[in-house]
């Protein structure tokens, strides 16, 4: 059995899909909150960085404009976890926010507030759907075996220069970066929640995010 860290608590939002996706594919999860001892990290199989609040601009050397909910605290929970999983070798999954902040760690920036936001951003807790160019030599095609798939949406930032190393391989319409990978490295990020499309959280109208758990444990 893989142990996979989950960075954020299963009470803590959301976080308990994310649990319960992994759990559900077989696999053990270790919760890693605020203040935990992050030597655990050097034993586990693989990361997960879940969505959340804003990125800290500072952290990508701008000023903010329209990031909201910031967490220090999370924030450098967050870069400290991917670099001893980078230093490692740990295979790594980030989903919109751990999407955001990886490319943050590895030198690129965000647009604080998509123009056309209302496509993307949740509404309450449901989140939208859109469609998604995904590129063929991709994780994503893999895993779907489609240049174009619909997925959730409920977010307000998005990547604007990309970290090195890093691949944009899925677009939206409106020309959002959906999902990256390392040139080199087993990461992956959506801007997406595969999370909340997959088991008991499974919509009809978007793919099915089992896939994206199921491709990624396969790496770890």
């Amino acid at each position: 059995m893989k142990k996979i860290a989950i960075i954020g608590t299963r009470g803590y939002k959301r976080n308990h899909n994310y649990y319960d996706a992994v759990e559900a594919l077989g696999e053990e999860t270790v919760e890693v909150g605020i203040g935990a001892q992050l030597d655990c990290i050097k034993d586990v199989n693989g990361v997960i960085i879940p969505g959340g609040v804003d990125v800290n601009p500072a952290l990508y050397h701008a000023q903010n404009t329209d990031s909201v909910d910031i967490s220090d605290e999370l924030d450098a929970l967050d870069m400290e976890v991917i670099r001893i999983a980078v230093e490692n070798g740990i295979p790594i999954l980030g989903t919109c926010r751990g999407h955001q902040i990886l490319n943050v760690f590895f030198g690129g920036s965000l647009i604080q507030n998509v123009e056309n936001c209302y496509i993307h951003r949740a509404v309450g807790l449901t989140d939208r759907a859109h469609e998604g160019h995904v590129e063929k030599d991709s994780f994503l095609y893999e895993i779907y075996g489609a240049e174009k798939i619909m997925t959730n949406s409920a977010h307000h930032q998005a990547i604007k220069t990309l970290g090195k190393g890093l691949r944009a391989v899925e677009f939206s319409d409106d020309g959002i970066i959906e999902a990256i990978c390392h040139e080199s490295l087993p990461i992956y990020g959506v801007q997406w929640h595969p999370e909340r499309m997959c088991f008991a959280n499974k919509r009809e109208d978007t793919v099915d995010g089992a896939g994206v758990f199921k491709y990624f444990l396969e790496r770890c």
